[in-house]
Order: C-alpha cells, then structure tokens, then sequence
C-alpha cells in the first residue's frame, strides 16, 4: 500500500473526511457541482461513484463474514449428532 496517500492506520479516518467535504460540496452546490468540473475531476467523479458502489458490497460481505466468525462456536449450517464435537 505505499503507492497510496494515507497510511494504513488513518486511511478510514482521512478518506471520511475527505468524502464528506464532496458531500457537502454537492448539497452546497447543487448541479453546479457537476457543472464546473473539468473532464478529468468529471471521470474522477464517476469513478468515485463507482467505487462507492464497490464499498458498499464489499462492506456488506465483510460484515456479514465477521458476524458468521464472531458467533460462539455455532456451526453454519445444521450438523448431525454424530458429527458434532463436544469438546469444541
């Protein structure tokens, strides 16, 4: 990762603060925001669009795999009696 701008421990921190300044630009701005871009901010701008599509279902499946791997020992599908380790 050291071809990106943050640092590893701060990167959610940092890009929050970031995404939030667009945010605020685009309630500010209205469809100006769009307007006043250059070609490149533009593709910059839906490519970050799509990334946050990506975030959203990489988010989704993460948690859901921390979920499945915090539970207390549950198994994830229903096993037999005789499959079953009681000393796990």
């Amino acid at each position: 990762m050291s071809n990106y701008p943050n640092m590893s421990y701060c990167m959610c921190n940092n890009t929050l603060l970031a995404l939030k300044q667009v945010v605020e630009a685009m309630n500010d701005e209205g469809p100006m925001f769009l307007r006043e871009m250059s070609r490149d901010e533009r593709r910059s701008f839906e490519e970050l669009f799509s990334m946050c599509e990506d975030f959203m279902t990489l988010s989704e499946e993460l948690q859901e795999e921390y979920v499945r791997e915090e539970r207390d020992g549950q198994p994830d599908e229903p096993q037999e009696c005789s499959d079953f380790d009681p000393d796990c």
